[in-house]
């Protein structure tokens, strides 16, 4: 008699996969994302930089990470505990895991080896995704992977992901009206610890008064990635499925879904979609072909919603669209070149023009590329402007500081817009650039190694410009990074010279690289961003063998793989100009371990071996 491999365990073996066991996961996906509290992290040292010297308060990340961690680790125990007391329970094996644990091993490595061990370890202010979180994710999809088993718990996991899901969506549709739930008293009432209650009347959040859907995840960006992928699932339920109550109930996620990735205007969720298309056309190809009037009723009612919204944001999200696409592909050269500073002098350098700025004990003098001093009028007190073009585009203010003594603010009118820097003086009145808290910063200093992108460090709201300077940090971390959520302290943010050329303004601190490819490289090494992307292209590859070819979906759990595969597609697109952050990456995680071991089942079943 042949033996019944319908599951992964022998028929023999009596264990029950049930709900209690991927408790964890169900908590990952649909409470931890929502969860907003006040936390205020005392900041290290070596962080003091990008807080002005001030303690860190943390609404959207601290305590995500924390809830994350004890989740995970707890999750883990559980499994565990388990296999130890019931012998019946068996680890299943698969090729990811070596990968996966290469990936974990150089994540800690990279920890021991790190100069900073302590963001390492928790990670980064507003980010919290150091090594800890970055674990709890893999642990996350080892449990996916060992404890879903049966579409009780399938339905359990989709489910509860998609009614928190509905939470997000009714705290969003708040912000997008204009009433931020946040910002009303019952809202800073629940986020608001008590010793804190006198905030109440300052609190505010960046895109709490731009009618933009930040949901729970601190920024519109992130509500892009988390809606894209819950949009396709939801939308794969409603296209595939057959019962008709499942079908309305996904039919409500994915309208709610779409709505406040709408809202949230974020232009890398949007364009994500054109991969879903291409995606959708490939794998929905037998069943477009025998139902084309259902699908185009789908695609109607998609693009109905969209110009709906569009049309009540007065063309703001075809605006930021086109915007996006059009800083993909046009150059744009700013005019401004390089400053160099020597002795006494400030040498500002343009394509046409250049204006030397000369000390001399207290007196200045100004001066054209060619040395002929030029004339300059005082427009107010400490206020300067030469009278001849094209050097009257810019302004030079003489300002006396308590800490620096005399600062020279240059003012520069370039075709990318103004930008403006200070400059001070040492002890020999030598010139210095005036860092971004307060430290002297000599001519190599105010420079970094770059790659390409020029005229093109606007692309992609300045991405271009962080890609520029990140992309040579890789040099230092092939082996080994510099630990877990440090971009931040490694990124060359006394670049002056470079962000005139690629920011809006040169005080502006990158703290994240807008590429989680570039992040994980940085972080924990080249080799364990390929050894991340081995773990991604396995599950690519076995999501095609198990839907590719496939007729027909004949269960829930068929449905949903198919589903969790445009949703990981989805992620893994979003991430070449979105970081991985603590608030949507756990989600993933589960998602991937959730289609690995659906992937199995499915390509077993249809090899007549399950």
């Amino acid at each position: 008699m042949a033996k019944n491999k319908n599951t992964i365990k022998k028929s023999n073996k009596k264990y029950k996969y049930d709900i209690w066991i991927i408790l964890p996961l169900i908590i990952a996906v649909a409470i931890i994302p929502l969860i907003v509290y006040m936390k205020v992290v005392e900041v290290p040292a070596e962080l003091k930089y990008f807080t002005n010297g001030q303690d860190n308060a943390d609404f959207f990340s601290y305590y995500k990470m924390v809830w994350l961690s004890i989740t995970a680790f707890i999750g883990l125990f559980m499994f565990f505990s388990r296999s130890y007391l019931n012998k019946n329970i068996e680890l299943r094996k698969d090729k990811f895991y070596y990968p996966m644990l290469i990936y974990a091993a150089l994540i800690i490595i990279s920890v021991i080896f790190s100069s900073y061990k302590s963001v390492a370890l928790k990670g980064f202010i507003d980010r919290y995704e150091g090594m800890y979180a970055l674990l709890s994710y893999l642990i996350l999809m080892f449990l996916a992977y060992n404890t879903v088993d049966n579409e009780k718990q399938v339905k359990a996991l989709i489910y509860s992901l998609s009614v928190s899901s509905l939470v997000m969506a009714l705290i969003g549709l708040t912000q997008f009206l204009g009433r931020d739930f946040f910002m009303t008293d019952f809202g800073k009432n629940l986020i608001l610890p008590n010793a804190y209650e006198h905030l109440k009347d300052t609190l505010n959040f960046t895109f709490a008064a731009s009618k933009a859907t930040y949901g729970t995840l601190y920024n519109i960006n992130y509500v892009g990635v988390y809606t894209s992928m819950i949009f396709t699932i939801a939308l794969t339920m409603v296209l595939l499925l057959k019962d008709k109550k499942q079908r309305l109930f996904f039919l409500l996620v994915g309208a709610a879904n779409f709505l406040t990735l709408l809202g949230s205007r974020s232009r890398a969720a949007l364009l994500s979609f054109v991969v879903y298309v291409v995606l959708a056309i490939i794998f929905y190809r037998k069943q477009i072909r025998h139902n084309i009037k259902f699908f185009a009723l789908a695609f109607v009612l998609v693009a109905v919603i969209f110009f709906g919204v569009n049309t009540a944001l007065d063309g703001t999200v075809t605006d930021r669209l086109i915007s996006g696409v059009k800083s993909l592909v046009e150059v744009h050269y700013i005019d401004f070149e390089d400053i160099v500073l020597e002795d006494n002098v400030i040498d500002i350098k343009f394509t046409d023009h250049e204006i030397k700025i000369v000390n001399e004990d207290g007196f200045f003098s100004f001066y054209d590329e060619y040395g002929t001093p030029l004339e300059v009028e005082m427009i107010e007190e400490g206020t300067y402007k030469a009278t001849k073009e094209p050097y009257n585009k810019h302004t030079i203010h003489l300002i006396l500081s308590d800490t620096h003594g005399l600062i020279v603010q240059a003012d520069l009118n370039t075709n990318r817009g103004s930008k403006s820097i200070r400059f001070a003086y040492d002890e020999s009145n030598n010139t210095k650039a005036l860092g971004y808290s307060g430290e002297l910063l000599g001519n190599e200093e105010i420079r970094a190694e770059y790659f390409n992108f020029e005229g093109r460090e606007y692309m992609a709201s300045n991405r271009g410009y962080i890609w520029s300077r990140s992309i040579p940090l890789i040099k230092g971390t092939v082996l080994i990074g510099h630990g877990p959520d440090t971009y931040g302290i490694y990124f060359p943010n006394n670049d002056f010279v470079g962000k005139i050329k690629g920011l809006n303004s040169i005080y502006s601190v990158v703290d994240k690289p807008h590429n989680m490819y570039l992040q994980t490289a940085i972080n924990t090494g080249l080799v364990s961003l390929l050894a991340q992307l081995s773990i991604f292209i396995m599950y690519i590859i076995t999501s095609f063998k198990a839907y590719f070819k496939k007729d027909d979906y004949n269960d829930f759990i068929e449905v949903t793989g198919l589903g969790i595969f445009f949703a990981v597609s989805m992620y893994l697109f979003t991430g070449l100009s979105n970081d991985s952050i603590v608030s949507v990456a756990p989600i993933f995680w589960v998602l991937l371990g959730t289609g690995f071991i659906i992937n199995r089942k499915v390509i077993e079943k249809e090899k007549g071996i399950a």
